[in-house]
């Protein structure tokens, strides 16, 4: 039997082909497995981008999630009105008198932008509480109302622009009929309260108003330029650019009259005169346009996408805001409610560390009043300030002497002669006052009155009111002493708070009804329970102290309008954290949370 060796595949020396055809093979297989790689990396990139855009969670109201794709739609919204606004702001810059306010409006809208984002995630987070929220409070919105609302936002309003020539009647202030003292019973001309109430004008004088013009028009028929007239004869504000009132509409009250009195006419007509509640007016018309059903938001919104439906939702959630402000201040606060009356004392933080202090008020007359520089008075002319400041010194230490009252009527200190003559807190070490005027306030003691001082500045009376080691300190100082003595408190509110509303009148604020202050203010208010209590002071976040003292109670008083509108905003918004937006759990990416503060 013959072994025979097995052939042996030499597999270096294999047929070329086969060689190329694997390469082949590799080559395909790789592009194949770059190309899977690639789509891959592709696809998942594209669908990262879109989840992002689209479908990444803002926000959970209630359980309910709002995506990226949601808040997109809110910004767009928001982007097409304030878009509108501006453009309808920017048609009425015409160089008139209201351009400044105008373009502050529009500046405040631009800026607006940078916060977009937040805004469009606080309003679709709101509107969803409000929503979730409605049925509880019994609060909702109509389709009709919603109609109408839409209508409303996509109209443009009628708008005039015109010039104005006012000419008011000239009015002569009754002489005094008082008695010898001056202190005769309040006259039909006076109010109440003691004030002066504005003079009415004679048949005669409006007369005369409305012969001048007349005599206006007349000038402007006979082809003078109403600009030119006006300049010359207006007594408007506008009299300077000459008589120019800019573009305005019916909605506009300080020009309201001058729109109903060009209701019929045409550009380039001349109307008037017109007797308005300011005097007697002539108006130009310079160029009108008309209301217009369908304004630049319809475009703007179909531009960015928004659908009715979408736009609806978000007008929904407007109105429904509303609904709850009108269902707070109606069954929350009321039209009578418990309320208290008191005063407040105000106390300013220091700037920089706390130093001992003084505080000053004084009286200055001059011997030439107004003038900057007193050095060119005469002898005689001193000699004269000096005798009506040692009478206004003898009216100084009468008792229940007013400041207030004998600053503003006598003091030469246009700084603080309406503040009775206050000068505030001072660091005696490094006094800001001139050298005859420091070494004066040095040798006073409290509440002492100096005798007249001679300054560069004219003659002075002055009293020193008050010394402190710190804020605080007079704070804690105060309340102790006022509990003490409560029939002080207004006095002290005079002399001593840094609140210039209320200082003046003892520190007076009024009826207080809940919702009006702030939490820690009104907690502080309503602990009150005896007239004449002292509060402990109250600090705010800025430092600003404050004490309060109860003057009167009632359980059921009526809400004055001023105090519903004061109600109507901060308060109406803290009955809103607390007793709706509280109640509902929500989640908000704190990417578009607002800024602190905002």
């Amino acid at each position: 039997m013959t072994i025979r060796s097995r052939p042996v595949l030499d597999r270096k020396h294999r047929p070329r082909w086969q060689d190329e055809l694997r390469t082949q093979q590799l080559t395909i297989l790789g592009f194949a497995l770059a190309i899977a790689l690639a789509l891959g990396i592709f696809g998942a990139a594209a669908w990262n981008g879109y989840w992002e855009s689209h479908l990444r969670p803002v926000a959970v109201v209630a359980g309910e999630s709002y995506d990226r794709g949601d808040l997109a739609q809110r910004e767009s919204i928001l982007t097409a009105e304030a878009i509108a606004t501006v453009t309808e702001l920017q048609a009425q810059l015409d160089g008139g008198p209201r351009d400044q306010l105008i373009q502050q409006q529009i500046d405040s809208l631009s800026a607006g932008f940078n916060q977009l984002a937040s805004d469009a995630a606080e309003s679709l987070v709101d509107g969803a509480v409000l929503a979730e929220r409605a049925a509880d409070f019994g609060v909702s919105v109509s389709d009709d109302a919603v109609d109408a609302e839409v209508a409303e936002r996509m109209r443009v309003p009628e708008r005039i622009r015109a010039r104005l020539i006012l000419v008011e009647p000239e009015i002569t202030e009754p002489a005094d009929e008082g008695g010898e003292d001056g202190a005769g019973e309040a006259e039909d001309g006076e109010a109440e309260d003691g004030e002066a109430e504005p003079a009415e004008p004679t048949e005669e004088q409006l007369a005369d108003a409305r012969a001048a013009a007349e005599a206006a028009r007349a000038r402007v028929e006979d082809g003078e330029d109403f600009a030119e007239v006006a300049t010359d004869v207006s007594d408007h504000f506008t009299a300077a650019s000459g008589g120019l009132l800019g573009w305005f509409g019916a909605d506009d009250t300080a020009n309201a009259e001058y729109f109903e009195a060009l209701a019929g006419a045409d550009p380039g007509d001349v109307v008037g005169p017109v007797e308005t509640d300011g005097g007697f007016a002539v108006l130009e018309l310079l160029d009108r346009r008309e209301a217009t059903a369908a304004g630049p938001l319809d475009d703007l919104l179909e531009r960015e996408g928004v659908s009715d439906e979408a736009y609806r939702e978000y007008v929904r959630s407007e109105l429904l805001l509303e609904s709850y402000r009108e269902h707070f201040l109606d069954e929350v606060v009321g039209s009578e409610t418990a309320q208290r009356r008191v005063a407040r004392i105000g106390i300013t933080p220091a700037t920089g560390d706390p130093v001992p202090e003084e505080r000053a008020r004084h009286i200055l007359v001059q011997p030439l009043p107004d003038a900057e520089n007193q050095s060119e008075a005469t002898d005689e002319q001193w000699e004269n300030a000096r005798t009506e400041i040692e009478e206004v010194r003898a009216r100084l230490t009468e008792p229940d002497a007013d400041w207030y009252e004998i600053a503003a009527e006598v003091s030469d200190d246009p700084g603080s002669g309406s503040r009775g003559g206050d000068l505030g807190w001072y660091d005696p070490e490094a006094s800001p006052f001139v050298e005859e005027f420091s070494e004066a306030l040095a040798e006073l003691e409290v509440g002492e009155i100096s005798e007249p001082v001679r300054t560069e500045f004219g003659w002075h009376v002055i009293q020193k009111t008050g010394v402190r080691e710190s804020p605080e300190e007079l704070a804690e100082r105060l309340v102790s002493e006022l509990r003490g003595d409560p029939d002080a408190f207004a006095e002290t509110a005079r002399t001593l708070s840094d609140d210039g509303g209320t200082a003046a009148d003892g520190g007076e604020v009024g009826w207080i009804a809940p919702y009006q202050l702030d939490p820690m203010h009104e907690q502080a208010v309503f602990d009150l329970t005896e007239v004449g209590e002292v509060s402990e002071p109250i600090q705010d976040a800025d430092g600003t102290l404050t004490i309060y003292q109860l003057l009167e109670t009632s359980e059921s008083r009526t809400v004055e309008e001023a105090q519903r509108s004061a109600i109507s905003g901060a308060g109406f918004e803290r009955w809103l954290d607390q007793e709706v937006r509280a109640g509902v759990e929500t989640w908000v990416d704190p990417q578009f949370e607002p800024a602190a503060g905002g």
